[in-house]
């Protein structure tokens, strides 16, 4: 038990020490080329994102300039924990998007389809939002003769896939449709966003080749609400023209 414990410790001060070399560098660097100066006095975001905790998911695929994404994330991208920080995005630091992004893969999605007893119970109660998720889903799949039946209907984009993985992609999908249904159940975003002042996307983040061969490409699957592809590639908000977003809506589940 000891030697366990004394590898356990080297290898816990093995990755400190690089991780802080990593970052001399990174600091000399920014230093140098000036990346912090711009923002010393405050912060300007242009999106406040809720995202999973999934070291996979990054939000510099977005935007890898410093100050540009105020950034919040959790297990399975949740709203309802988070109301606080979203609120100081859209409201303090005025970013006019709000991104629910979730993402292929999803580890507390998968977890949230099986037996979660034998979890920690801090675990069980993060993912206890995803399960009534689960049950609409499999709900709306009986509805429509199967899953079987519904994937002949609505096939992947790219790669046949198991039954399984285009389950959890549904799941996925419905839980991002949920965490703006709960965002938009806050007086304050409600307003911002009838307003015209904030627009809220939900977004997938792909790197399992469910939507394109693109790996880490963010899709559109639900702007404030609508989540019908066709009329959200004829929303007025796009502003006419938007070839750019029309490419990057793309969803499974349709209700």
């Amino acid at each position: 038990m000891e030697h366990t414990e004394h590898l356990s410790v080297e290898k816990s001060i093995a990755t400190l020490q690089d991780k802080l070399s990593y970052n001399k560098t990174y600091a000399e660097k920014a230093t140098k080329a000036g990346k912090y100066d711009s923002i010393q006095e405050g912060q300007h975001p242009d999106v406040t994102i809720v995202s999973c905790s999934d070291s996979r998911v990054l939000e510099r695929s977005l935007d890898d300039e410093i100050g540009k994404v105020f950034s919040i994330k959790n297990i399975g991208n949740r709203v309802e924990p988070n109301l606080g920080s979203i609120e100081y995005g859209v409201g303090h630091l005025h970013t006019p998007i709000l991104m629910i992004l979730g993402h292929t893969g999803c580890g507390a999605v998968h977890a949230s389809t099986k037996d979660m007893s034998g979890e920690h119970y801090r675990i069980i109660r993060s993912l206890e939002f995803i399960k009534p998720t689960v049950g609409e889903v499999q709900k709306l799949l009986i509805r429509k003769g199967g899953i079987a039946s519904y994937m002949a209907e609505h096939p992947p984009t790219v790669k046949p896939i198991s039954e399984e993985a285009y389950f959890e992609t549904l799941v996925t999908e419905a839980n991002v449709d949920r965490q703006i249904e709960t965002a938009l159940g806050d007086d304050k975003i409600r307003e911002l966003v009838f307003s015209g002042k904030l627009m809220i996307v939900g977004a997938i983040y792909d790197f399992k080749d469910i939507y394109s061969t693109e790996r880490g490409a963010v899709f559109v699957i639900n702007i404030n609400g609508e989540t019908d592809v066709a009329k959200l590639k004829a929303l007025k908000a796009l502003g006419g023209d938007g070839r750019v977003i029309l490419n990057q809506i793309k969803r499974l589940l349709v209700y």
